[in-house]
């Protein structure tokens, strides 16, 4: 029981996603937790009931992270419940599409607000807590868009490199205090919500996955196992560092993911879109490689 005694809030945390495989993932390893979702309370209770069904405690805090009334009822319930607050997952994310040209400021502001804004609100009230017991791990739910960026990510990119940023100061400020602070990246990961769409487009799906040299997606169990081990003590030297867990996406070259006689030296097949053929809107060209 990697978490037994510790007690957790985890931001961001409606049934189906990463926060809420966060959740369930430690109450398995004996946390006691404090979770929130904005808007959707069905999905924060089916959250609850699986955390329950793991043995553990759980309270559920409605309210929107950008706001500080909701960290103000986060930290209240933690501290009413369980006596202290150990642990901070914040995985709560907000993101409109759009060239930078085109973003109008209340797309900018409600980004940075959940995003940037929300993870600092998270730290100014868990963090006095924290050092009140001894210390604690933060984690921050970053992306690999904080790295890289995709056409009309622009709000993302930023507010996930700014979050990756805020890491890096909270690890270097509070250090002393006994406060670990990590952001964790992920690739593509696919939970129920993403999981209709995918079966919707089998093309875009199937390219998709093929960007990745695992040859598929992450699950939010698989994110959900890196945050355990952050907000572990089996990370007890791990601070202010972005632990990227992206099935290999970000370690290629542009040349390595879409040159055909480049990915026949790693890859036996590439998807070459083609005309719609009966029922199939595609069809699989088969590259050979060098040595055959």
């Amino acid at each position: 029981m990697r978490l037994e005694g510790k007690v957790a809030i985890v931001a961001g945390a409606g049934w189906g996603g990463i926060g809420a495989a966060t959740a369930v993932r430690f109450a398995q390893e004996g946390a006691r937790l404090v979770i929130n979702n904005n808007h959707r309370r069905e999905k924060l209770q089916e959250t609850a009931e699986h955390v329950r069904a793991a043995g553990a405690e759980v309270e559920l805090v409605e309210g929107d992270v950008a706001e500080s009334t909701t960290w103000e009822a986060l930290v209240a319930a933690a501290v009413a419940h369980f006596g202290r607050i150990d642990i901070l997952v914040h995985n709560a994310s907000s993101a409109a599409m759009g060239r930078a040209a085109d973003i109008t400021d209340e797309e900018w502001q409600r980004t940075i607000d959940v995003t940037v804004h929300g993870p600092l609100l998270g730290v100014r009230y868990c963090v006095p807590e924290m050092i009140k017991g001894g210390g604690g791990s933060i984690v921050f739910i970053s992306s690999v868009n904080g790295t890289i960026t995709n056409p009309l990510f622009t709000i993302y990119s930023v507010a996930k490199a700014g979050l990756n940023a805020l890491a890096r100061s909270v690890a270097l400020d509070y250090g002393r205090d006994g406060i670990r602070c990590n952001a964790l990246a992920p690739g593509q990961i696919v939970g129920e919500r993403e999981r209709e769409a995918m079966i919707a487009d089998p093309l875009e799906d199937q390219m998709s996955r093929d960007c990745y040299p695992l040859g598929r997606y992450g699950s939010p169990e698989e994110i959900a196992n890196c945050a355990l081990f952050l907000a572990s003590d089996e990370a007890s030297f791990v601070t202010g560092t972005v632990l990227t867990a992206d099935g290999g996406l970000t370690i290629q070259s542009p040349e390595a993911l879409v040159r055909p006689s480049f990915r026949a030296r790693w890859r036996d097949d590439i998807l070459v879109p083609t005309k719609w053929e009966g029922e199939t809107p595609y069809t699989i060209q088969r590259i050979k490689s060098r040595e055959e």
